[in-house]
């Protein structure tokens, strides 16, 4: 296993994988992150705040092992195969564990129509962004992404009703539509605002979406987003030597 210079050439390769768009966006986010690579291997280990991030694209157990014995703390796998997940699961405590689809923009002009006014979403709303989802990220930390990348919210009477960010992956997420204004359209008009704002600043769309929210995966179709493969999220302890604490 060997380590890579993280420069524009790979960037170009991460971007040029729909698996591997995770690589691109944590190494966006953190210019001192670490790539691995061994034959057709890869792995990317980023810092964001006290957890290591880490992104894997391979069929190697072996491989897999020594990324491991690198990290060191809490280690969140990120997009992870399915078969990463089930056999990492005997061997470490699972924290906690999200099961989700991929999906990636399929590369289809996103038209559908907008008939609401669209704008950014702002920081002082960043504690009802938190709220809006099930595992309540950090206020600082939707704070951050809210600095770094676009997001996309309909306003009404000056406040916020339906919205949805970027994580610090670049990944798109935290999609909420209050109670009193769903089944109005308004989620597929932010999405597709959203998306196309990515688009326009040269990145690809894409979401890890719940495997048990369907509803947002028949949206994610509406603004032309495909599903390529499950993934997972979950988050271990690590010593140095790659044994959970």
């Amino acid at each position: 296993m060997k380590q890579l210079p993280l420069n524009d050439q790979l960037i170009k390769f991460f971007r040029n994988d729909s698996e591997m768009l995770l690589f691109d966006g944590f190494a966006a986010y953190d210019p001192n992150a670490v790539v691995y690579n061994c034959g057709n291997s890869y792995a990317l280990a980023a810092k964001v705040g006290d957890v290591n991030k880490l992104c894997v694209k391979t069929d190697s157990l072996d491989f897999l092992r020594e990324v491991l014995c690198t990290l060191d703390g809490k280690t969140e796998l990120c997009g992870a195969d399915t078969w990463v997940t089930e056999w990492l699961r005997p061997l470490y405590p699972f924290v906690w564990e999200t099961n989700c689809y991929l999906y990636v923009w399929d590369g289809r002009p996103i038209d559908n129509p907008c008939t609401q006014q669209i704008r950014p979403m702002t920081k002082q709303f960043a504690e009802l962004i938190s709220n809006g989802t099930p595992y309540r990220p950090p206020v600082a930390d939707i704070e951050e992404c809210l600095d770094m990348y676009p997001s996309a919210a309909v306003w009404l009477d000056g406040k916020p009703v339906s919205w949805c960010i970027m994580h610090n992956d670049k990944s798109l997420g935290m999609l909420y539509t209050m109670p009193e204004h769903r089944h109005k359209g308004y989620a597929l008009q932010v999405m597709t605002a959203l998306c196309n704002a990515v688009i326009a600043q040269g990145d690809t769309p894409y979401a890890y979406i719940r495997r048990d929210n369907v509803a947002s995966q028949k949206l994610a179709e509406k603004y032309n987003l495909r599903r390529v493969k499950a993934a997972d999220y979950f988050l271990i302890e690590l010593h140095r030597n790659g044994r959970s604490a």
